[in-house]
C-alpha cells in the first residue's frame, strides 16, 4: 500500500503557506520603515546632544542672549539662549536658559524634537 498526499492537500497546503508568506512579506516594509523613524530621531537627539555640549564647552563671554540655526545634513537646529524666566533666583545673571529646537522632514510632514536646559556660570 502506497501513502502519499493527494493533489487536494498539496494545493490547500501551498495556498496557507502562500498567505502566510505574503503576510511576512507585508510585515517587513512596516518594520523598515519604523526602523528608519526611529534612526532619524535618534540622529536627532544626537545633533542636540552635540550642540548642547558644545554650548557647554564655550567661554560665558561668548552664551550671548539670542537665537541662531545651523543646518546638519537633514536637520535644521535652531538655539535659543536667555535669561531664566524665574524670578526666585539669588543670582539670574549666573544662569542661562538653553532651548534647541531640531527640525527635521519625515513622510513628507515636518517632525520636530526640542530640548530644554539651563547653563550656570563656573564660579
Amino acid at each position: 500500500m502506497r501513502r502519499g498526499f493527494s493533489l487536494v492537500e498539496v494545493v490547500v497546503s501551498l495556498a496557507i503557506l502562500s498567505v502566510g508568506l505574503l503576510a511576512a512579506m507585508r510585515v517587513f516594509p512596516m518594520g523598515l520603515r519604523a526602523s528608519q523613524r526611529s534612526e532619524r530621531s535618534s540622529r536627532a537627539v544626537m545633533a542636540a546632544q552635540r550642540t548642547i555640549e558644545s554650548l557647554k564647552l564655550k567661554p560665558w563671554s561668548e552664551l550671548v542672549d539670542g537665537a541662531t540655526s545651523v543646518t546638519d545634513g537633514p536637520y535644521t537646529i535652531t538655539v535659543r539662549v536667555a535669561a531664566p524666566a524665574v524670578e526666585e533666583l539669588s543670582d539670574p545673571s549666573r544662569l542661562k536658559a538653553v532651548d534647541v529646537v531640531v527640525v527635521w522632514e519625515e513622510d513628507g510632514r515636518p517632525r520636530r524634537a526640542t530640548f530644554v536646559t539651563h547653563l550656570v556660570q563656573p564660579a
